[in-house]
């Protein structure tokens, strides 16, 4: 993607980065790898999500639905298009490159570490674990593709079952148990292989 200031955001089998044309000073930028930072960040620009585990529902819906999106409708949705053409010394630019790292660990986990991947929930004040945030990110993100999503959350659609599979962590207000996570992880996972075929040919 380029950008007035000469910048792309590159989405490629290697994932996904934002890249200066040109390094413009003598040192790199320091990455926005701290969580606080970023959530600080986010919350100072009412963001569609402001934390990190709203953040990995967020990138969650974005890597397994049944539409590719181009990295600037949700960078730009997530941090606002002028974040896009920063300069690479700026918060903004640091911030695109702390959501790009989520993005392609969660992608890279996924695709070739599944049996590792679980979602990033915290914890809940009563015991194990809160997904309402993560729910509220992963559900924002539909929005930016809601006729694609509609096969699956219309519950008088045939296809609504892997979806469904997904009601306690997306839905349900209780606690979830650290047991009941690998179920929970199981049941993501389905639902990217089930949007694969799909997935792939809306990237052509």
């Amino acid at each position: 993607m380029e950008s007035r200031a000469g910048r792309r955001c590159r989405d490629g089998p290697g994932g996904m980065t934002a890249e200066p044309a040109a390094q413009t000073g003598p040192a790199a930028p320091r990455a926005m790898q701290d969580a606080e930072e970023l959530e600080a960040y986010q919350r100072g620009r009412a963001a569609p999500v402001s934390r990190l585990d709203g953040l990995d529902g967020y990138l969650t819906a974005v890597l397994i639905g049944p539409k590719f999106l181009d990295p600037r409708i949700w960078l730009g949705d997530l941090l606002g298009d002028h974040a896009l053409l920063a300069a690479e010394s700026s918060r903004e630019h640091r911030a695109v490159q702390a959501v790009a790292d989520h993005h392609n660990r969660l992608s890279e986990t996924m695709a070739q570490f599944p049996g590792l991947y679980r979602p990033h929930l915290a914890p809940h004040h009563a015991g194990g674990l809160d997904p309402i945030f993560w729910s509220l990110g992963f559900l924002v993100a539909t929005r930016l593709a809601p006729r694609a999503w509609k096969s699956v959350t219309n519950p008088g659609k045939p296809e609504h079952a892997p979806f469904q599979a997904l009601g306690p962590v997306l839905f349900g207000t209780a606690a979830i148990a650290e047991a009941d996570v690998p179920a929970v992880a199981k049941a993501i996972l389905e639902l990217r292989e089930h949007f694969k075929a799909r997935r792939n040919r809306s990237m052509r």
